[in-house]
């Protein structure tokens, strides 16, 4: 039977990098050779149906661009014609099979659709083919539309909390996770609630992802501080998690926008205690780079019903080597039963390399919570429902995993590192 999360375990369900390439999609976007840009206007004989100013690039702008533009995390810019030209083949191809845009779970509505989705239609997918096809026309400039403008900011009351100073990723590490103990989220008496956030990345070309983690009880924040300390300069080492006991508030990857959490509901912070920034810094965009990264919380006094993460896990997994597909199955209730009704806000899948796809179904009603036929480790999302799910008291959910193990020799268990597994799921829940 799976076990539920205790919240240390929770916490290495972490936003890797939604920007982030995989190898193979990589070699052949870097290795294409430059498509024509086409030599027909938009008026007359032989004039493309589509063209990148005014077709292809308001898609890219809304699903694409924040993370594909000229100093961003993506390898590659698409935000002129000719750059995007260059392209256009494997533009088609990865968003035909939905390795682009990043979202790997199915929001198609045949397993609930969700929120800000990085989600093509099967239209705009036939003018990127059509467009490829064309031979990637740049067409008027004057005819582009006119762009959605950039994110806003958060409403409300917004506390600021930054890095008190840069900080250099260690370059004999691929992956440098440090985390921060940040001072100022919350007042010290009367209740703090977390109900939305934004992440300011101080160097976009290193910055993978942001956690920010509210100790839950003082001993945690004593334990936080004395890690801090053992370590020379700011912060300490935490690869997977906070290393103590606490709660995730918020969680960020490049190309995120400011967030809110569904109306009404919040993560409570303890009165008068830090936050635990985690920063996933890369660092194969150079050595040597600095990051000064800055976190808003949006936060609330009152007035807002408190959610958590629960979580549903294999803790048993034992996956042979050498299996193209190795499938576990396990059901069991998520999170401990309040004898309430449990809403369901948003889901967090995690696997780790091996991981291919993951399921949640509910099998008293035989229906489906999330799927994620796609499973990436360098993308993973919260998904937040467009309405949440509203299950019984003691929900029992069904959690299955798919995993590749060819590349093992031994057998892979469950654990914190990035060489073993996990068949995991946080979702962000409230009662009644």
């Amino acid at each position: 039977m799976p076990h539920v999360l205790t919240l240390p375990v929770l916490t290495v369900l972490a936003l890797v990098g939604a920007c982030a390439e995989p190898a193979e999609l990589m070699e052949s976007l870097t290795t294409t050779e430059a498509a024509s840009t086409g030599a027909a206007t938009e008026t007359g004989a032989g004039a493309p149906t589509v063209t990148y100013h005014r077709d292809v690039r308001p898609l890219l702008a809304r699903h694409c661009l924040g993370c594909h533009q000229e100093g961003g995390i993506a390898p590659i810019a698409l935000d002129s014609a000719a750059a995007a030209a260059a392209f256009a083949g494997p533009i088609a191809a990865a968003t035909a099979s939905r390795a682009m845009p990043p979202f790997p779970a199915d929001n198609s509505g045949a397993c609930h659709s969700f929120r800000d989705a990085r989600w093509l239609t099967d239209a705009e997918l036939a003018t990127l083919a059509t467009w490829a096809e064309e031979g990637a026309p740049a067409g008027d400039p004057g005819s582009a539309p006119a762009e959605p403008p950039p994110p806003t900011g958060l409403d409300g009351e917004v506390r600021t909390l930054a890095m008190a100073a840069d900080y250099t990723p260690r370059a004999e590490l691929e992956d440098d996770y440090r985390c921060f103990v940040i001072e100022g989220a919350a007042p010290a008496e009367g209740e703090t609630f977390v109900t939305g956030f934004d992440v300011r990345p101080g160097n976009p070309r290193i910055v993978h992802h942001v956690i920010v983690y509210a100790p839950r009880s003082a001993e945690a924040v004593e334990q936080a501080r004395a890690l801090d300390a053992a370590e020379p300069g700011d912060g300490y080492t935490c690869f997977g998690t906070s290393q103590v006991t606490a709660a995730v508030a918020a969680a960020w990857a490049p190309g995120g926008k400011p967030t809110r959490y569904p109306e009404g509901i919040g993560v409570r912070l303890q009165p008068g205690a830090p936050v635990i920034v985690q920063m996933h810094y890369n660092t194969l965009a150079g050595p040597g780079m600095s990051d000064r990264t800055a976190v808003d919380l949006r936060v609330a006094a009152g007035g807002v019903t408190p959610a958590r993460f629960v979580g549903l896990a294999d803790l048993g997994l034992a996956l042979p080597p050498g299996e193209a597909e190795v499938m576990t199955v396990h059901t069991g209730p998520a999170g401990k039963p309040t004898g309430a009704p449990m809403r369901i806000h948003g889901v967090f899948p995690h696997m780790h390399t091996l991981g291919r796809s993951l399921e949640i179904r509910h099998p008293a009603s035989d229906s489906c919570v999330i799927s994620v036929p796609r499973y990436e480790f360098h993308w993973q999302l919260l998904y937040f429902y467009e309405q949440p799910l509203v299950l019984p008291a003691d929900p029992t959910l069904t959690i299955t995993c798919r995993y590749d193990t060819r590349t093992r020799a031994e057998l892979t268990r469950w654990g914190e590192g990035t060489m073993d597994e996990m068949c995991v799921a946080g979702l962000l829940v409230t009662d009644g």
